[in-house]
C-alpha cells in the first residue's frame, strides 16, 4: 500500500464508524499525514501558548498597566483584519503546506530576535509592540489555511474528529506550555523562554515539510475559476453574506469570543493585581485551564452531529457563568478550580464553533470562509484594547465579569428569537 493510499483508507467501512469512545476519539490518527500535522501543530501550539504567558508578564512588569497589555493586543490584531481575507484568498489558491511552513519559520525567527534582546538586557515595550504587530501579520496569511488543510488530509467523514483531536492537541500545549513557560521564567529568564519557543517551531517546521503538497481528498462539484486576488476576496464576503447559516454562525461566535476571550489578555495584571500571586501562580491557572480544555475537547472530537447549535449555545452560556464565578474570587485556591470550567467550556465552544463553520461551508471557499471567522478574533483583541482601559477605570472584576453577564443576556435572546442556531446539527 502507498503513503497516499495509506492515507485515504477509511477507518471502517461507510456507515459503519467505530462506535466505541476510544475508537471515535482517536479516529483521525489513523490518517498517516493527519498524524505528521498534529505532532507539526502540538510543537507550534506549546511556543504560542509559552509566548502568551511571558508575553503578558513582560508588559505588565515593564509598564504596571492594564492598558498596557490591551494595546500589545490590539498591535497585534490590527494586522489581522487586514491580512486574515488575503489570507483566505491564499489558502484556496496556493499550497497550504507551503503557507504554514512560511509561518512557522517566520515565527521561529520572532522567538528567535527577542531571545537575544531578552537575554542582552535591550528588550523594551517598543521591541514586543512591533513583534506583536509582525506576529498578527504572518499568522492571519497562516491561519486559514492551518484550519482548512484539516479538512483536505482528512475528508468530511472524519472532519469533526480531527478537529476535535487539532484542538486537544492544543489544550494538551495550553497545559504544558505555560507550566513550563512560568518555570523557566520564575527559575532562569525571560530569554531561556524564547529560545525553548523557536526551538519548537523549528520543530514544527520539520514536520510540515512532510505533509502532501496537494489534498488527499477532493470533492466533486465547483471549485470555482481563478480570478483576480480582489475579486476572490469580494466573492467569498459575499458568500459568508449570503448563506444564512454560516452569518448566524459567525455574529453569534463574535459576540461569544467578545465576551469569552478578554479575560486572557488581562490575566497578568489580575493575578498580580486581583491574585496577589506571580508568574509561576499564573502559570498554574493557565495548566488548569488546558486541563478543563483538553477534557472538554476530549467531549467534542466523540460528538455525534446531532443538536450541534444546541449545544454550542448551552456551552457558551456555562462559560458566561464560569467567568462571571473568575470575575468575583479575590481567592488563588477559589480561582484554580473556576479555571478548570473556564478551560472545559471555552474548548468546548469553540471546536464545536470550528466543525459546524466548515461542515456548512462549501469546499471552494471554506478558505475564504476561514479567513472571515479568523477575523473576529482580530476585532475581539481591538476591542480587548477598550477593556483594558475599562480595566484601568472600574477594575478587572467589573470589566471581565460584565462583559460575561452581557453575553449571557445576549445569548438567551439568541435562543429565543434565532431558531437557525437552535437547530444547526
Amino acid at each position: 500500500m502507498t503513503i497516499a493510499e495509506e492515507a485515504r483508507t477509511p477507518a471502517a467501512p461507510a456507515g459503519a464508524r467505530p462506535t466505541g469512545f476510544l475508537l471515535r476519539r482517536f479516529e483521525s490518527l489513523s490518517n498517516r499525514y493527519f498524524r505528521l500535522l498534529f505532532i507539526g501543530n502540538l510543537a507550534q501550539f506549546g511556543s504560542m501558548q509559552m509566548q502568551q504567558l511571558v508575553r503578558g508578564v513582560l508588559v505588565f512588569q515593564l509598564t504596571g498597566s492594564f492598558a498596557a497589555l490591551g494595546l500589545v493586543s490590539m498591535a497585534n490584531a490590527i494586522p489581522g483584519l487586514v491580512f486574515a481575507p488575503i489570507g483566505g484568498v491564499v489558502a484556496d489558491r496556493a499550497p497550504k503546506k507551503t503557507v504554514i511552513q512560511l509561518g512557522q519559520s517566520y515565527n521561529m525567527l520572532n522567538a528567535a530576535v527577542l531571545a537575544v534582546l531578552a537575554g542582552t538586557g535591550l528588550l523594551r515595550i517598543e521591541h514586543l509592540m512591533i513583534s506583536a504587530v509582525l506576529q498578527g501579520a504572518v499568522n492571519s496569511v497562516m491561519m486559514p489555511s492551518r484550519q482548512s488543510i484539516i479538512s483536505d488530509l482528512v475528508g468530511r467523514e472524519r472532519l469533526m474528529n480531527a478537529i476535535g483531536m487539532n484542538t486537544s492537541g492544543q489544550n494538551l500545549m495550553q497545559l504544558a506550555g505555560p507550566a513550563l513557560g512560568g518555570l523557566l521564567l520564575a527559575l532562569i529568564s525571560p530569554a531561556a523562554v524564547f529560545w525553548v519557543m523557536a526551538g519548537l517551531y523549528a520543530a514544527a517546521v520539520t514536520f510540515t515539510v512532510r505533509l502532501p503538497k496537494r489534498p488527499m481528498f477532493a470533492y466533486e462539484g465547483r471549485r470555482g475559476r481563478r480570478r483576480g486576488s480582489l475579486s476572490d476576496l469580494v466573492e467569498g464576503v459575499q458568500y459568508v453574506a449570503r448563506d444564512p447559516s454560516i452569518r448566524t454562525l459567525i455574529l453569534v461566535n463574535f459576540i461569544i469570543v467578545l465576551a469569552t476571550q478578554p479575560y486572557q489578555m488581562m490575566l497578568p495584571g489580575f493575578v498580580r493585581e486581583v491574585l496577589q500571586k506571580g508568574p509561576a501562580e499564573q502559570g498554574v491557572l493557565m495548566t488548569l485551564t488546558g486541563v478543563g480544555a483538553l477534557a472538554g475537547s476530549f467531549v467534542v472530537a466523540s460528538l455525534t452531529e446531532r443538536n450541534r447549535g444546541r449545544v454550542l449555545l448551552t456551552v457558551a452560556a456555562m462559560a458566561g457563568v464560569a467567568l462571571i464565578a473568575f470575575a468575583t474570587s479575590t481567592n488563588y485556591y477559589i480561582t484554580m478550580p473556576i479555571m478548570l470550567v473556564v478551560g472545559a467550556t471555552q474548548a468546548t465552544r469553540m471546536s464545536l464553533g470550528q466543525v459546524l463553520i466548515q461542515s456548512y461551508s462549501e469546499d471552494e471557499f471554506r478558505g475564504r470562509v476561514m479567513s472571515v471567522w479568523f477575523m473576529q478574533f482580530s476585532l475581539v483583541q481591538v476591542g480587548t484594547f477598550v477593556v483594558g482601559i475599562l480595566a484601568e477605570v472600574l477594575g478587572p472584576r467589573l470589566a471581565i465579569g460584565g462583559l460575561a453577564a452581557g453575553m449571557l443576556v445576549a445569548l438567551a435572546i439568541v435562543t429565543a428569537f434565532v431558531p437557525r442556531m437552535r437547530t444547526l446539527q
